[in-house]
């Protein structure tokens, strides 16, 4: 039986570059179908944006901060201490919405609802996925830059999990310096194409695949913790990975080094979604 994967595109509206990666959409799954047994899926539809209060604004930045300090302790960081660093968070909110004179929380207020819609779709993309009878999921955001190995190493990925392992994550397109990331001691180790952690990471959500029972604990915790839908993307994944902590340490997590795809909007080929307000 042929292991089989879902190829899921989120749609940001930019039809510059859905014009570049149907095309080569269609050329890797004709690649992978030779070999894998293949279906795709487009997510696009979004809501106008309409800026975000700035109550709600706010609260999205004690989410924030909240997820920080749990991100830093998951990665086995150093915190500082409790009371000192809400003291500087709080007076970082004092100058972004009370003393800024560049309006910077009306442009967060924008910026916060687009970051809800993005997660959305790639939430719409992960129920989609659970619907059929795949193995996995591949996601691309349209800012994903094809390269000329992508093909070849993303079937050398999926001929190496086979289908035993579906509790997995594996970051393809990379966008973060790993340096930023700062999660060298979940590291494992290094291979010629891939780094191994010990727990999940995402790096940005630009692409990546996930394996069915991973997408399964995604859609579980989302359920049991429905305000994870105000964080963006890549936090989100990442917190849903502190919360299943337990769980996680069976999870199979690679990233791809050097990444099988390129994320645009770091690499300056695209211009960032922030900019664009998704129109």
């Amino acid at each position: 039986m042929k292991t089989s994967i879902a190829i899921a595109l989120i749609h940001n509206n930019n039809n510059l570059r859905n014009d570049y990666l149907r095309p080569k959409i269609d050329t890797l799954l004709s690649n992978l179908e030779e070999e894998f047994s293949c279906a795709r899926m487009e997510v696009s539809f979004q809501t106008e944006v309409v800026p975000h209060s700035i109550p709600m604004a706010f609260i999205r930045d004690c989410l924030y901060k909240s997820l920080d300090r749990r991100w830093r302790k998951y990665r086995l960081l150093k915190q500082r201490l409790l009371p000192f660093d809400w003291m500087i968070f709080f007076r970082k909110v004092l100058l972004k919405y009370v003393f800024s004179l560049r309006n910077k929380a009306k442009k967060w207020a924008k910026n916060s609802y687009i970051e809800m819609i993005v997660t959305a779709k790639h939430i719409r993309a992960w129920e989609q996925f659970l619907e059929m009878n795949v193995d996995y999921l591949i996601v691309f955001e349209d800012d994903v830059i094809f390269q000329e190995s992508s093909a070849l190493r993303l079937s050398n990925l999926l001929s190496t999990l086979g289908q035993k392992n579906k509790l997995c994550y594996v970051d393809l397109g990379g966008g973060a310096e790993l340096s930023d990331l700062m999660v060298d001691r979940l590291l494992i180790y290094q291979e010629a194409e891939y780094r191994h952690y010990k727990m999940p990471v995402t790096n940005t959500a630009c692409a990546y695949l996930i394996g069915r029972e991973l997408a399964e604990v995604f859609s579980k915790t989302l359920v049991s913790r429905p305000w994870l839908r105000l964080i963006g993307i890549d936090w989100m994944i990442n917190n849903i990975f502190i919360l299943n902590k337990e769980l996680m340490q069976d999870c199979l997590c690679m990233h791809a080094d050097p990444t099988i795809f390129k994320h645009g909007t770091t690499t300056g080929d695209y211009i960032s979604w922030q900019l664009n307000k998704l129109s």
